[in-house]
């Protein structure tokens, strides 16, 4: 197994940091989107190979790859996987013109803590579950900056949340962040996503020491009020994102391999404290997408690419395979 901690990955690094200076006023967070649900439906659902190098890495052994995102770090556009193995880790693929090639893998947490699930990118910063599956009943979340994927140093969090309770209960198998007017707001999906936990920050700057989230409530599945919503079908949704729109709407894009599809479905967040909890989501739109050699059921998530337009990244099992979903050209 290859990892970070090498001569040639640490001259990778230096290399990108080389590539430009990181921004001095870090964004905490992504972009707004004009009307999330059209920005979805756009998105054709044949997807466009990313080919990408491996560059001499592995997938690591006696795990997968579970989460996908993309970044500008330094200046430069990459995309980051999630995965499991002996240790939780992140993947660092530099995206040039003609694909993306491995540049790093970073570890996050030893036994018992081996499994990094789903997760979001915002702005210069990254949120992601790391879990105990084997247990099932302890978890972590973490805050990053993307800049300390190019460092040679181990990875350390600037905001960490332990969590722990019952079987399947305290798990973190995918995590979405957004901010949300002075606050961000992030969830984390339980096993399958049955549960969602969601936390609250009390305004500071991701980056300050003061920073804190507090847990808010937990939505369950199985209470929840479906009268409302597109279909009553909730699937087991691998990855979690939160998107926004030009007026703080906040929408939760759900990612599944269900039917022999893979789906993004999109519930739209009332987050108004005075709404039940069983009506926090309501589900509004299922669009459906077909990989050809990734699936929903490990590595997806969403890239927000402007005000008008989404797209979504998926990535293989045990290989360093990524497909892109863009919007139908108009």
């Amino acid at each position: 197994m290859k990892w970070i901690d090498t001569d040639k990955a640490i001259m990778v690094a230096m290399s990108l940091l080389a590539c430009g200076a990181i921004a001095a006023q870090a964004r905490d967070s992504n972009a707004q989107v004009d009307d999330v649900l059209a920005a979805l439906k756009s998105i054709a659902p044949a997807p466009v190979p990313v080919p990408c190098d491996p560059c001499g890495f592995d997938v690591p052994a006696g795990g997968h790859l579970q989460g996908i995102q993309q970044a500008t770090i330094a200046g430069e556009q990459s995309a980051i996987l999630s995965g499991s193995a002996r240790e939780s880790y992140l993947a660092l693929v530099a995206l040039e013109e003609a694909g993306g090639r491995v540049a790093a893998i970073k570890r996050l947490m030893p036994r018992p803590f081996k499994h990094a699930g789903g997760f979001q990118v915002c702005g210069d910063y990254l949120a992601v579950g790391i879990e105990d599956d084997n247990t099932k009943m302890a978890s972590r979340l973490w805050i990053l900056k993307l800049s300390d994927l190019l460092q040679a140093t181990a990875l350390r969090p600037i905001v960490e949340i332990d969590r722990r309770g019952a079987y399947k209960r305290a798990t973190a198998g995918a995590v979405g962040m957004a901010k949300v007017g002075s606050r961000h707001l992030l969830c984390a999906g339980t096993w399958d996503s049955a549960t969602i936990d969601i936390y609250v920050s009390n305004g500071k700057a991701l980056d300050d020491p003061a920073c804190a989230f507090t847990w808010r409530e937990t939505w369950d599945v199985k209470q929840a009020n479906r009268s409302d919503w597109s279909d009553d079908d909730f699937a087991s949704y691998q990855n979690l994102n939160l998107v926004t729109d030009k007026n703080d709407r906040v929408f939760l894009l759900g990612f599944a391999r269900t039917g022999g599809d893979d789906v993004v479905d999109a519930f739209e967040m009332h987050m108004d404290p005075t709404v039940p909890v069983v009506n926090r989501l309501r589900k509004r739109y299922r669009h459906v997408l077909r990989g050809r050699d990734t699936s929903f059921r490990h590595g997806a998530g969403v890239v927000v690419v402007d005000s008008d337009t989404l797209a979504v990244l998926s990535c293989g099992y045990q290989e360093f395979t990524i497909e892109r979903f863009e919007a139908s050209r108009r």
